[in-house]
């Protein structure tokens, strides 16, 4: 009996979805020699807006080195938190779709522009910080070790405060240029 009852259970029973993507979800994607962008068919526009900017970046900004490897990255349209990130192992940056509410703490790009130079700047740090000690911890333990070496080495301000800067300089309304980014440094809170 319980064996019948295993074989027919898998009949009536569904799967859970705990959150991120329902499987239902098709993506398309757009593969350039810069990136990747994995994305929702709604986002096509954006994605297309997204790949040709990285392409331009990964051929002008060259502050920090020359060295370029691909990144894929994901539009993501379900996470309700207005964010993004790059992260190594697995390899990968993720943009969250969902536009801040007060547009008056980005400014007047949009949404997936803000993201795009931001993050891309990331990429440039974790292209061209593999080297020294860095690629010590690439070799000993893979990406999560370049992590590591990369976080001991580098201080956090630095890393976002450099992605910043590109925001900035890259765009006619980077961060930096908002009177109201400046009111916590000024403020003290």
């Amino acid at each position: 009996i319980l064996l019948l009852f295993c074989l027919f259970a898998g009949l009536y029973s569904r799967a859970q979805v705990f959150g991120g993507n329902p499987p239902s979800l098709h993506w398309k994607q757009i593969k350039t020699d810069t990136v990747r962008v994995i994305f929702p068919p709604e986002l096509t526009a954006v994605a297309n807006e997204v790949a040709s900017l990285a392409g331009q970046l990964g051929r002008t900004q060259r502050t920090l080195g020359k060295k370029m490897r691909p990144i894929s990255i994901v539009l993501q349209t379900l996470p309700t938190v207005s964010n993004g990130y790059v992260g190594l192992a697995p390899r990968r940056s993720e943009f969250y779709m969902t536009a801040e509410q007060n547009s008056f703490d980005l400014g007047s790009l949009p949404w997936s522009q803000q993201l795009l130079f931001h993050e891309f700047r990331h990429v440039q740090q974790y292209n061209n910080f593999r080297k020294g000690i860095s690629k010590l911890g690439l070799y000993i333990a893979g990406e999560s070790g370049l992590t590591l070496m990369n976080s001991a080495a580098i201080p956090n301000w630095f890393w976002e405060g450099d992605a910043v800067f590109q925001e900035t300089r890259e765009t006619r309304q980077g961060r930096g240029r908002l009177p109201s980014f400046y009111n916590g440094i000024v403020t003290g809170k």
